[in-house]
């Protein structure tokens, strides 16, 4: 029977087997046996509903044959699994950033805020604060570095999307590690304000890497490093594994995980490193199931690197959570009894995100859409069907309906969900009459469900933690087990609204474009 370390060397291999390059960084970083006094990992998959992690189970089990990282964490006696109330202070529903921010200074925001209250008064976060107790920070992500979930912690700027000022921030932060895409708020040539960032965090002292090929070149490099690898996000982890360009240019999420992990565990005093699987989130923004289930996945890959790490170093709390729910991604049965459900899951099989299939959609016919989803899809559809996709590719929106942002990813999501039965005498008749997928969604928006915390450690029998918490609570275990000690202020809602009240359309407008567009 497989030990669960050798089990941590077959996931990380299967990994390999799907992202060749990463071969070189795995076999040169070295995790040193207790390195680090004390360590925080906190691992987010951003806007990750718990049907994503049900259907990556059930796909790895029964297509990929292997299990899950986070099965095998969930059956330790050393895990412990919370739920974690997600509102924000003016809303039911939250966005990333006052998530986060709940996490790294235990006091709520309004959505679209940093560390910062409404009033101004600037919230200290946990990356500030250990800086003055001399522990390593630094954090890696799938989307861009001056993204929300990365931001809070290290930014008080009362506007997530103000982004060419949050990388100024991130100069004067004083992380260790700095991992993403975003290239379009570092670079002179694009920045409006023309400052070249990259040469800025350069006099800092840091190495900065844009390219997989110069992350292995960096791995025993003891300069802080600023990696870049995309103009803006990411590419989605299914677009790096069937694109060899992208997977060889951009680093993965493991990759960059073991990377931080080597050079922040260095550091005597401590460390805390926070890891995003951000594009979760924007998939299901998009009702894209596969995109969501294969960034899942690598955060299933990451989760290997980290319990490896863990084997060597005990004295590292490692949590597991999500900011909120996203657009009610889920399984729905189908068929008589729902017995076609296994069937329809199982039938999604794509080669590419929809983000990746709209931009060869483009100036195209309805004819050559269709090639193209069918190709990436393996799903045949109508001409109707495609011609229904050229019009959401085309057309210029002015209402939305039922909160459907994005489109035409909800109209490819639809589509690939299809089925049609023959129905007589309230009797529902096999086989299907057409038959694809079933995984549903109820908007293109976050939704307000409780979201899962997952906790592993040592030393998790001796902590004391409630199984509902509020997400401000994780600031105060990140604190306890670090043995810092701060109160931030809070605000209350009552005063929240009156800000949100005074906040103008075209304030408002404008985050709209720039946030969700």
């Amino acid at each position: 029977m497989l030990g669960r370390r050798d089990f941590l060397k077959l996931s990380l291999a299967s990994f390999i087997t799907l992202v060749a390059p990463s071969r070189e960084i795995f076999a040169r970083v070295n995790f040193s046996e207790g390195s680090a006094t004390k360590g925080i990992i906190f691992l987010v998959g951003d806007g990750w509903p718990l049907g994503v992690m049900k259907v990556m189970t059930e796909f790895m089990t029964m297509k990929f044959k292997e299990e899950s990282n986070l099965s095998i964490l969930l059956r330790n006696l050393n895990t412990r699994v919370l739920l974690q109330n997600t509102s924000s202070l003016s809303s039911v529903v939250t966005d990333s950033a006052p998530a986060s921010v709940a996490w790294a200074t235990g006091s709520k925001t309004v959505n679209r805020s940093l560390s910062s209250l409404p009033d101004g008064r600037k919230l200290t976060t946990i990356f500030e604060l250990a800086r003055q107790k001399g522990i390593a920070y630094g954090f890696v992500t799938t989307t861009r570095v001056t993204h929300a979930t990365p931001a809070a912690w290290y930014s008080h700027n009362p506007n997530r999307d103000d982004e060419d000022n949050i990388a100024l921030d991130l100069l004067n932060s004083n992380v260790m590690v700095a991992m993403g895409g975003g290239d379009r708020h570092f670079n002179g040539t694009i920045r409006k304000d023309r400052r070249d960032l990259y040469g800025m965090f350069r006099e800092k002292g840091f190495r900065v890497v844009r390219t997989r090929e110069e992350l292995v070149a960096s791995l025993n490099d003891e300069n802080p490093i600023l990696g870049i690898f995309a103009s803006s996000h990411m590419s989605y982890f299914v677009d790096r594994v069937n694109d060899k360009r992208l997977r060889e240019s951009e680093p993965s999420l493991p990759e960059m995980t073991a990377v931080a992990l080597q050079k922040l565990s260095k550091n005597k005093k401590g460390f805390i490193l926070q890891i995003e699987a951000g594009r979760i989130d924007h998939a299901c923004h998009s009702n894209d199931m596969y995109g969501a289930m294969m960034d899942c996945y690598e955060l299933d890959k990451t989760l290997a690197v980290i319990l490896e790490f863990m084997e060597k170093n005990p004295n590292v709390l490692l949590i597991v959570t999500s900011d909120h729910g996203n657009s009610g991604y889920g399984i729905n049965g189908t068929g008589p009894e729902y017995n076609d459900s296994t069937e329809a899951l199982l039938s999604y099989n794509n080669k590419a995100s929809f983000e990746y299939m709209k931009r060869l959609m483009r100036g195209q016919d309805a004819k050559n859409i269709r090639d193209i989803f069918e190709n990436y899809t393996g799903q045949k559809i109508s001409l109707e069907e495609a011609e229904e996709i050229y019009r959401k590719l085309n057309e210029k929106k002015t209402v939305v309906i039922n909160d459907i942002w994005y489109e035409p990813d909800y109209t490819m999501g639809r589509i690939l969900a299809k089925s049609v039965y023959k129905y007589e005498n309230e009797n529902l008749f096999k086989p299907a009459i057409e038959r694809r997928g079933n995984v549903g969604f109820t908007s293109t928006n976050h939704t307000a469900e409780d979201q899962i915390v997952i906790i592993y450690g040592e030393q998790i029998p001796q902590m004391r933690v409630k199984s509902h918490i509020d997400n401000t609570e994780l600031f105060q275990i990140i604190c306890n087990y670090l043995r810092i000690y701060h109160i931030n202020p809070k605000m209350k809602k009552e005063e929240a609204i009156a800000f949100i009240k005074s906040i103008t359309k075209e304030e408002w407008k404008k985050h709209l474009e720039l946030h969700i567009a």
